[in-house]
């Protein structure tokens, strides 16, 4: 089964409260020292970046094309179904935020990429395990290992 593109006014929607999520993280970023705020501003622009892409894509999906039309009921139908998995989006993200402030990184990464996907993506357990275990690596040997940065342990363990 193939995924379809998710465009229309809830993906619009989506879009600019990320662009404005991307914002306010570039607005944070800034009151950082030089060296604590290198990274996220780095991040913060490519997010702001791509957030910006997204909307001028959803802006052009928005266009009435002609073509085929869809029923009312149908599109109603269509709308709620892609409001609903826009939303799953967001409860996905809410729960890894919860996750990470609850138990750190290191607790949190494997916890959330098996979760995420074996339910949401539907991957096998053995498959959701192993990429779960890869993510938790490389988030260690990146940050903690290279960078040599203090990775934050959650407050259920000392943060």
């Amino acid at each position: 089964m193939s995924r379809s593109l998710r465009t229309g006014p809830t993906a619009f929607a989506v879009a600019l409260l990320l662009a404005g999520l991307a914002i306010a993280m570039l607005v944070a970023a800034y009151s950082y020292s030089r060296s604590s705020g290198l990274f996220p501003i780095f991040v913060g622009w490519i997010f702001l970046a791509l957030t910006v892409l997204e909307i001028v894509v959803q802006l052009r999906a928005l266009r009435p094309a002609g073509g085929q039309a869809v029923g009312e009921g149908g599109a109603a139908a269509t709308a709620s179904i892609d409001a609903l998995r826009e939303f799953g989006g967001f409860f996905w993200l809410g729960s890894m935020l919860l996750l990470l402030y609850g138990t750190g990184f290191l607790l949190a990464t494997p916890v959330f990429m098996f979760a995420f996907l074996r339910f949401a993506a539907r991957r096998t357990v053995v498959q959701s395990i192993a990429i779960a275990l890869l993510a938790t690596a490389f988030v260690y040997v990146v940050f903690a290992w290279l960078l040599d940065y203090e990775l934050y342990p959650g407050v259920l363990f000392g943060g």
